[in-house]
């Protein structure tokens, strides 16, 4: 039996500990109570700068704030029932809705429902980056349950409406109406009010530019739990499956170049700062508009060259010296396809890899003029019936490193990674340009180069294989001033 002094030590301690941690959490709420208040007035007019330090374009320049009257009421249900249908019954987070998810996700073996609320979004597009984790699912929990004891339920839905990432660029319902159908939204139909609302789950790939045949098939969706709420009944669902919202040519604002790079730049400052900043910030970036020019039309120009239907391409630029990204595209046409090659897409990088070969042999203890045999017999353990060949040239049985890199020689490159280890090859490109191995290198590749990386990690990889004590990730934002 413990001593009676050894339990009131240990009670002691764990109510010190709540006390701890109960300050430290209201003082960490309190910072965003205090700004809570400010949320109906816009984040402000936060300006990016080029890196010769003019104006570039501003945060929110696609996005015009509507009050929630002058949104069309079909419009406000149709999100509220798709996208969180207890909305008007929970605090802030839904218990309920949490289960739900997760019994659908364990029963597709997948994530195809997501437990937050139309308030957590909120917290998370206002306050939180986009990074997934379980600490930000508590962050945005809490300060969820913040605005709604700040905030009534019809303010939390115009900020939603208002703020909600729905595509090509375009932030609120009242941009999209433009955009979409030339219209405010207070006139939209309930058909057209149905397809806005079904672009929230994904917004890139329901883009009604691109892939209008699957945001016509999610609005239906839209109109079916609508349905089932109650907001509209069978004959007006009916009705409005039949009609297919006439859509108007995408428009860009104002200047339509570096549209992928702004955006890339927007979505990095979300991911940092999330909402949570001052209004009128100076955002000061590495980009050279001079540069972001000159990619553009040599993407362009490499891609009327090979005139090959459906050719998709992506640039990054990067300083070697200081690993700052200069310019970017991420594919042929924004308006036909707004995901970003240069940082989403996974590719095999091909003899681009071949340096990072190298690179673990030389740390084993080869030299420049050691010798590899044996190169008309390279085979892969798990299929032996493989065998590298080369481009040009009839393939030598032996070669040097120095040889072997100079030639770009696929079986020499082959059968060094055999001898040092594939595990040795990934740790080192891994610590050349990932903090993430198994997203850039996963151990399913057979050999150098067959494994998938992006475009982006490969110049920043490459700029600290020069520089080993230098960190590879490149960067593109620089300062934020007031």
């Amino acid at each position: 039996m413990r001593p009676r002094g050894w339990s009131e030590w240990t009670a002691a301690v764990l109510l010190g500990t709540l006390v701890v941690f109960g300050t430290l959490s209201a003082v960490w709420l309190s910072r965003y109570a205090v700004i809570v208040h400010r949320l109906t007035r816009g984040v402000g007019d936060t300006m990016f700068y080029s890196a010769d330090g003019r104006q570039w374009f501003r945060l929110d320049e696609q996005r015009h704030d509507a009050l929630l009257t002058d949104i069309a009421p079909d419009l406000q249900h149709a999100v509220v029932a798709v996208e969180d249908r207890r909305f008007y019954r929970h605090p802030g987070i839904d218990p309920i809705g949490l289960v739900r998810a997760a019994v659908r996700d364990v029963r597709s073996r997948g994530r195809v429902e997501g437990g937050s609320t139309l308030t957590q979004q909120l917290a998370r597009t206002l306050f939180l980056s986009n990074v997934r984790s379980y600490g930000r699912k508590v962050k945005e929990a809490a300060i969820a349950l913040l605005i709604e004891t700040q905030l009534q339920k019809s303010q939390i839905l115009e900020l939603y409406l208002n703020r909600v990432y729905l595509s090509a660029g375009v932030y609120g319902v009242e941009t999209m109406s433009e955009h979409l159908y030339r219209k405010p939204a207070k006139t939209l139909t309930l058909p057209e009010a149905a397809l806005v609302a079904g672009l929230i789950r994904a917004p890139s790939t329901l883009s009604p530019w691109s892939n209008y045949e699957g945001a016509l098939e999610r609005s239906h969706l839209v109109l079916s739990q609508m349905r089932a709420q109650g907001f509209i009944t069978r004959q007006q669902e009916e009705a409005a499956r039949r009609v297919q919202p006439r859509i108007q040519p995408y428009r860009q604002p104002g200047d339509a170049k570096a549209a992928w790079a702004k955006d890339f730049l927007r979505q990095q400052f979300r991911n940092e700062f999330g909402g949570d900043h001052p209004p009128e910030w100076q955002v000061h970036t590495s980009f050279r508009p001079s540069l972001q020019d000159a990619a553009e039309r040599a993407v362009a120009g490499g891609i009327e060259r090979l005139r090959r239907p459906g050719l998709e391409a992506a640039l990054v630029a990067i300083d070697p010296s200081t690993g700052d990204i200069l310019a970017m595209v991420g594919g042929a046409d924004y308006l036909r396809s707004t995901f970003n090659r240069a940082v989403r897409s996974r590719r095999q990088p091909g003899s681009a890899f071949k340096p990072f070969v190298y690179a673990a042999a030389l740390e084993k203890g080869y030299s420049p003029v050691s010798v590899l045999s044996n190169l008309q017999k390279i085979s892969a353990p798990q299929d032996p019936e493989w065998n590298p060949r080369n481009a040009h040239g009839e393939q030598l049985d032996q070669m040097t490193l120095r040889e072997a890199l100079l030639e770009s020689n696929n079986a020499a490159a082959a059968n060094l990674q055999q001898e040092v280890s594939t595990r040795a090859v990934l740790r080192v490109a891994s610590d050349a340009g990932s903090r993430r191995r198994s997203r850039c290198f996963p151990a399913a590749g057979r050999w150098r180069g067959r494994a998938a990386s992006s475009p982006c990690w490969t110049p920043a990889a490459f700029r600290c294989s020069t520089d080993r004590s230098s960190a590879s990730r490149s960067s593109a934002l620089k300062s934020r001033f007031r």
